[in-house]
Parts: structure tokens; C-alpha cells; sequence
């Protein structure tokens, strides 16, 4: 058969036939190539299919597809509340995966009103029990087996969402080629409470992020990444949560390595005894007159469980905080069950009890400012200047309420530790500098809630011989909306891990944008890696040095050192080794040996040093001036 072109019509017409039938065959390639990327957007996972969505950053020529609000576990309600979390359904069909997730339980920040600072960390999703799900982000044409990245948020264990802003992974997976998952847990008294019965085992959180990392491990494969290179990253309680999946026997095989951000599990508040959560929320049910709900009218475990079960979400959120009190005392974290964290983290390490990995760990200069803005909002606020902080008298007082417990809540420190303290941490250049005394609390704080405590995990996996990569971050964000005197404070870091300076919209310095390039390439390097000096290219830039049990190196990140070609200057040891030696050997070894003094015996033996220090020197100075009026007289001629 042959076709003839008619040449009876017009060439217009001909041309315009032609046109359309370009047109037509353009549109077909155009929905072929929809339809085929709508089939890239599927993903298969152990409990059914996902669709995702696609992310175009014109301005870094990158893609990114991104996966939100899979669910990982059944949602905790009714009589799954306060337990652990139970495997996920399957589902039929595909299920959207274009919208982000519900936000656990959690109260929001009203502190400071409508301050950018604080309200960043509020949820930004409806808050709902329903919670537990995760998101995943995969770069576009990335290779396969590629690395992962999952990222654990803080928030002290009573707050936290993936979905918040500041936590946007996509510009930090693009930009070196990693898959990121980040995953929802429950916070707070829903995910912490432990009254050590089946109903209430404790740390349903930790086994929410366990049951997560077990998601990863099965089909992570599907989304292109490397079930066996897999990179646990998490900024304060997230940090250390990873600590804690760095300890547990539960956690170990499910990662390859770690990346700490300011916390770890061995810092005191990290963790309780059952005993002690146990007591937490006898008050909590006190305080919602559990036991006038009750028939029996006298409470048990199960009567506290029940009674706390049939409470709506939002009370119970907003009496947990009545269950402790002081600085860095939060009431609602991870217990020592014996299970999932076998042991005090304490002893673990003493032990090396842990994943033996290479971990990237560091702390920022200024971790206690930001604690510090809430605990002495009576005193400070957004407005306060640097020279009108701290005088000498409140600097004491202050010293005292963020002393007050220690170790951590109920036990309260003795005079004689307190005292040690503020000697140590007066600014004895100039104590009645309100800037320097304000640093000082600053760096109390800081230390022993933050980096000595992360300088020990260092230590002890140093120690072991395990590669350890540690920073001290002190670059301070242009764009940080607090007042100048609060520093570099805890948190600070994160901005610049996930990319914010490369994001549109945002008006960091140039500085900036390539300092955060510089970190997101150490972080990844890590990653894929295990060395933040390892290239993608096979290059080692030799510029972060292991810490070694003796020499104890850090490397300083500042945007200050990004074209600094002497790259020593940026390299240092410890940090602060003095003051942490401080805590670590000398305040205990205090309190022990002052536990049994009471302020009376105190008082006396003060008392007797003043005496024989003052007063024997005085009656001495008499008995000598009578007896050389005596020896005086004898010697003197009779008249």
C-alpha cells in the first residue's frame, strides 16, 4: 500500500496540518514522560505503595523527590497509648505521600510572644496521638545503594516535628547526593511514661525510633539507598537519642555510624531510674485528682495508668511540667529499663559498652544561654542590654537556682558544692561585670548539661581506638534574631548543617552560604565515608584530625576559617579541659566527702576557722604584749 500527499490543498493548509500533527506527537511525549515520571514518584515498601512529589531548585539545578508522612507503626491511640509502638497495616492501593505529617503531642512557646526565636520551634502541623510517620528524601537520578542520613530531632524529649522549617533536609540531600529519612516520635509524657507495668513500659519513644530505623532497614532499597550505609544524625535530644542507639543492644545492627550535635546520653538529664518516672507520674495524676476519679480512691500503678489513659491529650501535656523543676530538668525522658538501655549510660562506657563505629561528635560555645533566657525570664529579657545582665548579687542567686539540683532533680546540692562552683566560675578579673557574670552562667550551665559530657563520650570512644571526629562550633549566624550577648547558643549549628543559606529567600553572607557548603560537605563526607576528609572524588583534604585519647584534637567551625589557608588555625584540643576536669573529678569527690556535714557542723567549724584564724591571732598578740610588759618590769633597776 502507498500513500500519495494530496496536491490539492493549499500550502497553508499543508503547513498547518503539518504543525498539528508536531504539535500531537510533542504532547504525547510530554504525557509519556509525565506518565513516566508519576511511576518514578511510586515507590514500593513492605506495607504498600507511596506516591511522592517532585522539588525543582532552579537555582542548584537539582531535583529532589520527596516522600511525606509514610507511616511506620499504627497510630497510638486508645489502648496503644503510652505503649510501645505496634507494626503498620498494609494498605491497598497507592497512598499520597505529598503532604507533611501531624506533629506529636507537645505544648507550644508562647514565651516571648511572637518572637522568630522562639516560635521557630513550634509545631507547624496539626498536633495530633496520630503521629508516627517519616518522610524520605532522594535526591533525583542518585545512584544506587546510596548513602542514607536519618535524622533524629531534638527538643528535650517534650517537643520536636520533622516537618518544622529549620529541619528542610532537601537542600542538604541534594546537594552531595544523599538520601535523608526523618522520623516522627512521641514526645513528652505520651512517650516517656513509665510506671513499670506492661500497660506503661517506658520509653515508647525510643522504641517509636527503633521501629523506624527498622523501616529504613527494609526499604530504604526501594527509594535507592544503601540499607548497609546508614548514618544516624541528631541535634540535642536527638543527639542524644543516637547516643542512646549507639548503646543499646536493640539499635546496634540497624546503622553504621554517628553523628552527635550537642548531646549525648551519658549528660544527667538525659535519662531516670523507673523509680524516679514512677514518682513523676504519681504527680502528674495528683495534679489531675486522678484519685477522686477513682472508686478506690487510693492509687496504684494500673489506677495511675488508667486514670492517665482516659485523660485528654492536651492535659496531660500541660501538667507534666509540674512533675520536676530546676534547670535542665525535664520530666518526661528515657528510663534505664533494662531493656533497651541495659545499663546507666555512665557505666556503659566506662565499660565499652557500645557500637564500636566512627562517630563525628561537638558542641556549640554558648549551650547555656539559651536555657538561661527562660530560667532568669524574671530577671532577663529580649530588651535587657549586655551592660545591664548580671551583678554580683544576682550572679550568686542566679548560681544557686541552676545549682540547685545536682546530680540532677530531687537531689539537692550541698553549700559546699555550691560554693566551689561559683568560685570556679566567677569571672575574677572583674566580678562585678554584669556581661562576664551573665558569660560565666552561661558556660556553668553549658558545661555540665552539654560539652563536658560530650567530651567524655568522645573520650571514651577514643579511648577504645575508634575514629573520632570532634568541632567546637562558634560561628554566629547574621541572621540570628537573639540579642548579640546570647553568643553562639545551643542549636546554632543547625541552620548551616541542613543548608538554610542556600535556600532562596534568605539573606546570608557570601561567607556564609560557602561556610554551610563546607559543613554539608564534612557531614556528608561522613556519611558515605566514615572520614569528613574523604572526597567524593577520592581527594582527602586532610583538614579534621582524628581525636586521639591523648591529644584530644578538635577543629573549630567558623565561617572565619572557610579561605583560611593556614588550616592549623583552626585546630585546637579539648575543649575547656579545665572546667570540665572540674566536674568530672572534683565536685563529686566534694560532695561525697561534705554529704554528711550539716549546715550547723558547717557553720561551727566556719565559725572556729574565723576564731583561729582572727581571734587566736588577737589573743596571742595580747598574751605576748603582757608577758613583755612583765619581763619589763622585772628587768627594770628598783628605785
Amino acid at each position: 500500500m502507498t500513500f500519495r500527499v494530496r496536491t490539492d490543498i493549499p500550502p497553508f493548509w499543508q503547513l498547518l496540518w503539518r504543525q498539528f500533527i508536531a504539535f500531537l506527537f510533542l504532547h504525547l511525549i510530554i504525557l509519556a514522560s509525565a506518565a513516566r515520571n508519576r511511576d518514578d514518584l511510586v515507590k514500593n515498601t513492605d506495607k504498600g505503595k507511596v506516591r511522592g512529589t517532585r522539588v525543582h531548585l532552579r537555582h542548584m539545578d537539582k531535583r529532589v523527590d520527596t516522600f511525606l508522612g509514610i507511616p511506620y507503626a499504627k497510630p497510638p491511640l486508645g489502648d496503644l497509648r503510652f505503649r510501645h509502638p505496634e507494626p503498620m497495616d498494609r494498605w491497598q492501593g497507592i497512598r499520597d505521600a505529598t503532604q507533611q505529617p501531624n506533629t506529636c503531642v507537645q505544648l507550644k512557646d508562647d514565651t516571648f510572644g511572637n518572637f522568630s526565636g522562639s516560635t521557630m520551634w513550634n509545631a507547624n502541623t496539626p498536633i495530633s496521638e496520630d503521629c508516627l510517620y517519616l518522610n524520605v528524601y532522594v535526591p533525583k537520578n542518585i545512584a544506587r545503594h546510596s548513602a542514607v542520613v536519618v535524622w533524629i530531632y531534638g527538643g528535650a524529649f517534650y517537643s520536636g516535628s520533622i516537618t518544622l522549617d529549620i529541619y528542610d533536609p532537601t537542600i542538604f540531600a541534594a546537594y552531595n547526593d544523599v538520601i535523608v529519612v526523618a522520623m516522627n516520635y512521641r514526645v513528652g509524657i505520651l512517650g516517656y511514661l513509665s510506671l513499670g507495668i506492661a500497660e506503661a513500659p517506658g520509653n515508647a519513644g525510643m522504641f517509636d525510633q527503633l521501629m523506624a530505623l527498622e523501616w529504613v532497614r527494609k526499604n530504604i532499597r526501594s527509594f535507592g539507598g544503601n540499607p548497609n550505609n546508614v548514618t544516624l544524625l541528631g541535634e540535642s535530644a536527638g543527639s542524644v537519642s543516637v547516643s542512646m542507639h549507639l548503646l543499646s543492644p536493640l539499635s546496634r545492627n540497624k546503622f553504621n555510624r554517628a553523628i552527635l550535635q550537642s548531646g549525648v546520653a551519658n549528660t544527667k538529664w538525659a535519662t531516670i531510674t523507673v523509680a524516679e518516672a514512677k514518682t513523676r507520674a504519681f504527680r502528674v495524676a495528683k495534679r489531675l485528682r486522678c484519685a477522686e476519679r477513682q472508686e478506690t480512691k487510693k492509687l496504684d500503678e494500673l489506677g495511675v495508668f488508667t486514670c492517665l489513659r482516659n485523660t485528654k491529650s492536651f492535659d496531660l501535656s500541660n501538667n507534666e511540667y509540674y512533675a520536676t523543676g530546676g534547670t535542665m530538668q525535664f520530666a518526661f525522658v528515657p528510663v534505664i529499663d533494662g531493656v533497651f538501655l541495659v545499663e546507666d549510660p555512665r557505666q556503659s562506657l566506662k565499660r565499652h559498652n557500645f557500637k564500636k563505629c566512627p562517630i563525628l561528635i561537638g558542641s556549640n560555645k554558648n549551650e547555656g544561654s539559651y536555657f538561661l533566657m527562660y530560667d532568669l525570664s524574671d530577671r532577663i529579657d529580649l530588651e535587657t542590654k549586655a551592660d545591664e545582665l548580671v551583678n554580683r548579687e544576682f550572679f550568686i542567686e542566679a548560681m544557686q537556682r541552676v545549682n540547685n539540683f545536682y546530680p540532677q532533680y530531687p537531689h539537692q546540692l550541698n553549700t559546699f558544692g555550691l560554693d566551689a562552683i561559683i568560685h570556679q566560675y566567677t569571672p575574677w578579673e572583674n566580678p562585678d561585670d554584669k556581661y562576664l557574670n551573665f558569660r560565666a552562667i552561661d558556660n556553668c550551665v553549658g558545661d555540665y548539661h552539654f560539652l563536658c559530657q560530650v567530651n567524655e563520650f568522645a573520650q571514651a570512644y577514643a579511648n577504645f581506638g575508634e575514629n573520632v571526629y570532634s568541632y567546637y562550633y562558634s560561628h554566629r549566624s547574621s541572621l540570628q534574631p537573639w540579642p548579640i550577648w546570647i553568643g553562639v547558643m545551643h542549636a546554632d549549628e543547625i541552620n548551616f548543617v541542613f543548608g538554610e543559606p542556600l535556600r532562596q529567600g534568605y539573606n546570608y553572607t557570601r561567607l556564609e552560604v560557602e561556610f554551610s557548603k563546607k559543613v554539608m560537605n564534612y557531614w556528608t563526607n561522613f556519611a558515605k565515608y566514615g572520614d569528613p576528609n574523604q572526597t567524593p572524588d577520592g581527594y582527602n583534604l586532610q583538614e579534621w584530625p582524628v581525636h586521639t585519647k591523648e591529644g584530644k584534637e578538635i577543629i573549630e567551625l567558623n565561617a572565619k576559617f572557610v579561605h583560611e589557608t593556614d588550616k592549623t588555625l583552626a585546630l585546637g584540643r579539648g575543649p575547656r579541659l579545665k572546667e570540665c576536669a572540674f566536674w568530672r573529678e572534683y565536685l563529686p569527690q566534694l560532695v561525697a566527702a561534705t554529704a554528711n556535714i550539716t549546715e550547723e557542723e558547717k557553720s561551727w567549724k566556719l565559725e572556729f576557722s574565723e576564731w583561729r584564724t582572727q581571734y587566736i591571732v588577737d589573743w596571742k598578740q595580747q598574751y605576748d604584749n603582757f608577758i613583755r610588759a612583765q619581763q619589763s618590769q622585772c628587768e627594770s633597776p628598783p628605785p
